[in-house]
């Protein structure tokens, strides 16, 4: 294999996007995966684009990417210098595309998502939370169901009478 011969895209970490087009130009995938939002910069190598925003999309994601309207920015005079790369993950979960987001968010520390790993930290403890406290609620409603089994009055057994029984009842 010649290792003159790249794919074509821009690489975040381990991950390829496809060539960063004009923000109006980009046409998302039906399937899930994450986009990052460009602008250039002279400054970045190998290819002069700086990340503004890793962003997911597609089924189950908690954020909506149109948060960047191309209409509304196409009005604006900075329009031009946005650009869009996607990554397709066809067979992936919003769990996974979340924790891909924010590790490249985490590397890159893009301008427009300074933030954003602190605030899924934050909820990725209050998940986590939420389930310890789903256990343990578990835990005690077992706890009283078996305490009151073993509290519960338990029918006493037929003693039988002492001595002989008369004919009259033995019979019954």
């Amino acid at each position: 294999m010649n290792p003159y011969l790249v794919a074509p895209g821009i690489r975040f970490d381990d991950y390829v996007f496809s060539e960063p087009r004009p923000l109006i130009e980009v046409a998302v995938p039906k399937c899930g995966g994450l986009l990052v939002v460009l602008v250039r910069d002279p400054n970045w190598s190998p290819k002069p684009f700086q990340p503004l925003c890793f962003q997911e999309f597609g089924n189950n994601s908690r954020e909506n990417f149109l948060a960047f309207d191309p209409i509304r920015l196409a009005r604006t005079r900075q329009a031009d210098t946005l650009f869009m790369s996607v990554l397709a993950m066809p067979y992936s979960t919003a769990a996974q595309r979340r924790d891909m987001r924010n590790q490249l968010a985490r590397a890159y520390n893009p301008f427009c998502q300074a933030r954003v790993p602190v605030q899924s930290e934050l909820v990725d403890k209050l998940d986590e939370l939420e389930r310890k406290n789903e256990e343990q609620t578990m835990q005690v409603r077992l706890l009283l169901t078996s305490l009151n089994r073993l509290f519960e009055p338990q029918p006493e057994p037929r003693r039988r009478h002492i001595g002989f029984m008369p004919e009259s009842t033995a019979t019954v």
